[in-house]
């Protein structure tokens, strides 16, 4: 209930939003609840819960006959100013987003395309013709390349960056980056999936993504004459769906707790009260945490004695792979893993580009730390630390640390992962490669080993999890991956 309450408020505020900048009117009668569901990609009561949010607010009235009417009369003085207010208190998180939308998403769009299956895209092509939003058809049209990765952790950050970003921009009057999207890409790129040109698909796709970049920042510079206030609105976004939140949260803060050896193997954890206590958080949902971590093999509550973290070569044997929340979170950690895979050549080329000497001599230390530990079956995940420490934007930090954490629901399978001898020789490589590569300042070559590691790591990661049983991981393995 409490993530369709979230969801709810997002939409509740793009609608207002839309009211306030013009784009529905004095008079205006708005899609009905099933139209805007389908648009939004939310469910029917989510979107009539936003509708009664706009009549509570005094911006609808809603009537079985005629359907939701805008009662809200904004003047053209007032549109402006609205417009004005809402970019001003956004500045410098919206152009920070824009330039990272092509790192983080242009790659995972491109493959994402090419799985589309061939017949939707006749039906979006009649769809685009007749649907009186544009915008939202070309959201939908992005959202199946989407959705055709089988990944949920992407599809609600695409979401929330469209409702944060995009939408509100493309309502501004004479917005060039509108023309654009509506005239040149969505039509061609639709063009471009029924002839199967995907280098031309390539293009597009990265050109409208710095178009937006572009198109916002001289909208700043010759548009938005308020000054950003101290605290501007900030870009959220979180890798959990937000039901259940709390308990996930603390299940994988006592998580990396364990795994950095703040709780050492055959020690016991705090206790429910103490736990509860310190974490701020009901005995139940300690309680629900700690049945998580017992069923991802990490500990074992025993009655009257507590909870004993299992060292490592118990923790495979006493993972509940059958267990439904179990399974789940393995699997959201193996679709952070295609989405860092997806992505981790852009964001990484961008962000050695932009390493200074003392950046680069801090990474080199990092790296040269496992050395030191000989923990070499540490570099892929060391690395991809690196660009969420020092990545050149601060929606990309944002992301990655997020996608980073959700790794760790994989710790029922390290044990596994050592198993594996020629691994170990190829993570020595790759080291020395990492370390050269920044020692040269080499992006590309960096970037493309990065690659190559991740990818080779996602493959044997589903592999590991479908011989387990979670044959709903092979979904992940799409064309391009």
């Amino acid at each position: 209930m409490k993530g369709n309450m979230e969801r709810c408020q997002v939409v509740c505020n793009v609608l207002k939003t839309q009211i306030q900048f013009g784009f529905y009117r004095f008079g205006d009668v708005m899609p009905s609840i099933d139209n805007a569901a389908a648009d939004f990609f939310v469910s029917v009561d989510t979107m009539r819960a936003a509708y009664l949010q706009l009549r509570r607010e005094g911006f609808v009235t809603i009537s079985t006959n005629v359907g939701t009417t805008v009662i809200k009369n904004y003047d053209k003085q007032e549109i402006e100013q609205n417009i004005q207010m809402f970019y001003a208190q956004r500045k410098n998180v919206l152009i920070d987003l824009s330039k990272s939308l092509r790192p983080l998403l242009g790659h995972a769009q491109w493959i994402g395309f090419q799985n589309v299956p061939a017949e939707i895209y006749s039906s979006l092509q009649q769809l685009e013709s007749s649907h009186p939003l544009p915008q939202l058809t070309t959201f939908r049209h992005v959202v199946r390349a989407y959705t055709a990765l089988e990944n949920d952790l992407l599809f609600r950050l695409t979401w929330q960056i469209f409702m944060f970003c995009e939408i509100p921009f493309f309502n501004i009057p004479d917005n060039p980056w509108r023309a654009f999207i509506i005239k040149e890409f969505s039509p061609r790129s639709l063009d471009c999936c029924v002839k199967q040109d995907w280098n031309s698909l390539q293009k597009l796709i990265y050109a409208s993504q710095d178009r937006l970049s572009l198109v916002l920042s001289r909208f700043y510079d010759d548009k938005i004459i308020l000054s950003p206030p101290k605290q501007e609105a900030a870009f959220e976004w979180n890798s959990y769906n937000k039901a259940s939140q709390i308990c996930y949260s603390l299940a994988m803060d006592l998580l990396i707790s364990i795994n950095n050896g703040i709780y050492p193997a055959d020690t016991l954890l705090p206790s429910l009260s103490k736990l509860s206590h310190e974490k701020q958080v009901s005995v139940s949902t300690v309680r629900r945490a700690l049945s998580l971590l017992n069923g991802v093999g990490a500990t074992k509550s025993i009655k009257r004695i507590g909870t004993r973290v299992l060292p490592s070569h118990e923790i495979a044997k006493n993972c509940d792979f059958k267990n439904p929340m179990v399974r789940k979170r393995l699997l959201d950690m193996a679709q952070s893993l295609q989405f860092l895979t997806l992505s981790c050549r852009s964001v990484a080329e961008i962000t050695v580009q932009a390493l200074g000497e003392d950046d680069l001599l801090i990474c080199r230390n990092r790296l040269a730390d496992l050395k030191h530990r000989q923990r070499y079956e540490l570099i892929g995940y060391a690395a991809l630390d690196l660009l969420k420490c020092f990545a050149p934007y601060q929606a990309i930090r944002t992301v990655y640390k997020d996608l980073l954490q959700m790794l760790f629901w994989g710790y029922s399978l390290k044990d596994i992962w050592k198993t594996d001898v020629d691994r170990t020789s190829y993570y020595r490589y790759c080291f020395e490669e990492f370390d050269r590569f920044l020692a040269e300042k080499d992006a590309l070559r960096f970037s493309g080993k990065l690659e190559e590691l991740i990818l080779r790591e996602f493959h044997f990661t589903i592999r590991v999890m479908i011989s387990q049983g979670i044959h709903e991981a092979e979904k992940l393995l799409v064309l391009g991956l």
